[in-house]
């Protein structure tokens, strides 16, 4: 059985990180179809969908880890299947005995410090450390910043190769500090995975270690049966979250990520799924003083979450633009950065490539939070992309006629940068790139028109900033709302049905 199941976890596992990079890489239509159901099985993603109403997914994450522990980290977790890749090509060039595991002592006091921190400021209303620690929203990011760009060489370069074969493939806006942090943490997943196997998983990781705590009093566990022990201490050796000591005879259900790695390597049938409230009480693991020591510095972390409550408002009030751009159905850039992962799938989706990770635009607390950028493009009046994949309703899912009077934010001009104005010659770009006509012409000097903006219509598209002309400062801009607004829908005017009764000529 437990041949099958190992065998099965790496198939599925392989086949799920193959499906999740190209979707996130979005090099076609067919794998992006697959966005919602993927990413909606992720933990955070379904903690916060959790908090918008969207229960069931989480539930079920929760109820599959009280009954068989940490499955999700080596099945649906993609970034702990990345780690097990690395693994396993690190393990092809080193000696037999160094691809030998050994049981280390679990790093309990960072684990559950990181841990009570990241719960202590999502408490207080901040998600910056989650964002930057969640497993999920950091391959994404890696996905995103630094995979697509290498498929997107490799498939360009195959165009001067077979030119009718391959189709040219545009490059996304990229953000340096957002690059930067993915190329960090895919360097710090890639040296601890193939030295250590999962400990990153067993550190670091805020969802590992909750769903850790989870496991301690799941239902079944993988367990060593003492009557059938040898010692050979085969399993310790194949267990790559080093949780199985073998001279003890005690596995840490916390660390365990379900790879069944240590059943297979048994020969004699002695460790496998055990129902664990049929245990004995000394068999049971202590709770070591390391542990105690955690729960008191928690007490401690819990306080600066007050603190941090009481001064973050007044560090994003001093960082933020105010001229920053939500996407549609953030309903505010307060809302974004609540729910929001920073995970790239709705910048990885957008069709214009209007959407990038921001920098500091959001202020401090928004940093890589997708961002509206109309230096290459605009957002197309009818597309709702971004909103349909966001996994946990930090982009609410919005329909076209819906999202056609979202105005996220209002076209500014200003008539001293026109060209109408420096240059004594017509324009109207903006007006002829403006779906709503908020954007309109009207008279100005020597048979010239000049651009008006009608606040009531704009929906804050970016059409009318894109194709200015004006350099090197903008005529027109979009200014963002942080709480958005709802436009006016523009009227449509009725064509008048002529009879025809002759040719004309």
């Amino acid at each position: 059985m437990y041949k099958f199941l190992r065998g099965f976890r790496i198939v599925f596992a392989i086949l799920f990180l193959i499906v999740i990079t190209f979707v996130f890489a979005d090099i076609g239509d067919k794998a992006a179809s697959l966005f919602k159901g993927i990413i909606k099985l992720q933990f955070v993603p379904a903690l916060f969908g959790a908090l918008t109403g969207l229960a069931g997914v989480f539930i079920i994450l929760i109820v599959i880890t009280l009954l068989f522990g940490r499955i999700y980290c080596s099945f649906l977790c993609p970034a702990g299947i990345f780690q097990d890749a690395v693994s396993f090509i690190a393990n092809i060039f080193k000696s037999r005995k160094k691809r030998l595991y050994k049981y280390a002592k679990p790093h309990r006091m960072l684990r559950y410090v990181v841990m009570t921190l990241t719960v202590a400021l999502l408490l207080a209303g901040s998600t910056t450390l989650l964002l930057k620690l969640d497993p999920y929203s950091n391959y994404g990011r890696i996905s995103e910043n630094v995979f697509r760009p290498v498929i997107i060489s490799a498939n360009n370069m195959g165009v001067s190769l077979f030119p009718d074969t391959f189709y040219y493939m545009n490059y996304q806006t990229f953000t340096f500090g957002s690059v930067i942090f993915s190329v960090l943490v895919l360097i710090i997943l890639t040296v601890m995975s193939a030295s250590r196997g999962r400990l990153y998983c067993n550190t670091v990781c805020p969802v590992g270690s909750f769903l850790g705590l989870i496991s301690k009093y799941s239902v079944f566990r993988i367990a060593i049966e003492k009557t059938k022990c040898t010692h050979c201490r085969l399993c310790e050796l194949a267990c790559k979250s080093q949780c199985v000591n073998a001279k003890n005879e005690q596995i840490d259900s916390s660390r365990c990520v379900q790879c069944y790695n240590c059943t297979v390597s048994c020969r004699h049938n002695a460790i496998g799924f055990q129902f664990a409230y049929g245990k004995k009480a000394n068999d049971r693991q202590p709770v070591d003083a390391g542990r105690r020591k955690a729960f008191i510095t928690s007490a401690g972390i819990l306080s600066a979450a007050l603190v941090t409550k009481i001064f973050a408002p007044k560090l994003r009030a001093a960082t933020e633009n105010t001229k920053a751009i939500a996407p549609p159905g953030a309903t505010s850039i307060d809302h974004l950065k609540q729910y929001c992962t920073a995970c790239h799938a709705c910048i990885a989706k957008c069709p214009s490539r209007v959407l990038r990770p921001a920098s500091t635009e959001y202020g401090l607390d928004g940093f890589m939070l997708p961002l509206m950028d109309y230096r290459n493009g605009y957002c197309n009046y009818d597309c709702t992309e971004c909103t349909g994949v966001c996994p946990n309703h930090a982009l609410i899912a919005k329909k076209p006629e819906e999202k056609k009077t979202i105005q996220i934010g209002i076209a500014n001009f200003v008539k001293e940068n026109c060209i109408v104005v420096l240059d004594g010659t017509d324009c109207g770009a903006c007006d002829e790139h403006c779906p709503t006509k908020a954007v309109h012409m009207v008279s100005f000097r020597d048979g010239l028109l000049i651009p008006e903006v009608n606040a009531s219509l704009c929906v804050g598209c970016g059409g009318c900033e894109y194709i200015c002309p004006g350099r090197p400062t903008k005529a027109i801009f979009v200014i963002g709302n942080k709480v958005h607004q709802s436009a006016t829908l523009p009227e449509q005017q009725k064509q008048e049905e002529k009879t025809v009764t002759d040719f004309g000529f």
